[in-house]
């Protein structure tokens, strides 16, 4: 029974370090998308209780334009973050082939691996030539 727990608990934890972003991001989609529609009903009303239907069809176009630059921004969101993750993982490949074309003049090491042999520090504390 606690085994069934841990596991619960370490399948969310794994979901939720992967795809915060996702979750996130779509809760305030969602959030924001709530928002404009009662915005918009509660403009509707104010209109109908003012007797004023004239701007209520471009209200309606007022809407759909903060739909789709909720949804326009929730995408570009989603593409900008896919590309940075994919940058990230392109970048190692391109810095381990710039690093070995370097030469042996700025190698820090280049001393060491032209030793005979290879000294540890107990072999210098105890005094070993």
């Amino acid at each position: 029974m606690i085994f069934k727990q841990a596991f619960r608990l370490a399948f969310v934890a794994l979901i939720w370090k992967q795809y915060k972003a996702v979750i996130i991001s779509t809760l305030l989609l969602f959030i924001y998308l709530f928002l404009v529609s009662s915005i918009h009903s509660d403009f509707l009303t104010h209109t109908e209780l003012q007797n004023d239907a004239s701007s209520s069809g471009l209200s309606f176009v007022y809407k759909w334009l903060a739909f789709a630059l909720g949804v326009a921004v929730y995408f570009l969101f989603h593409f900008l973050r896919g590309r940075k993750a994919s940058k990230k993982t392109a970048e190692p490949a391109s810095k381990n082939v710039s690093a070995t074309s370097d030469s042996d003049e700025d190698d820090p090491f280049a001393s060491i691996r032209e030793r005979k042999e290879l000294r540890s520090r107990a072999d210098f504390l105890e005094g070993k030539d």
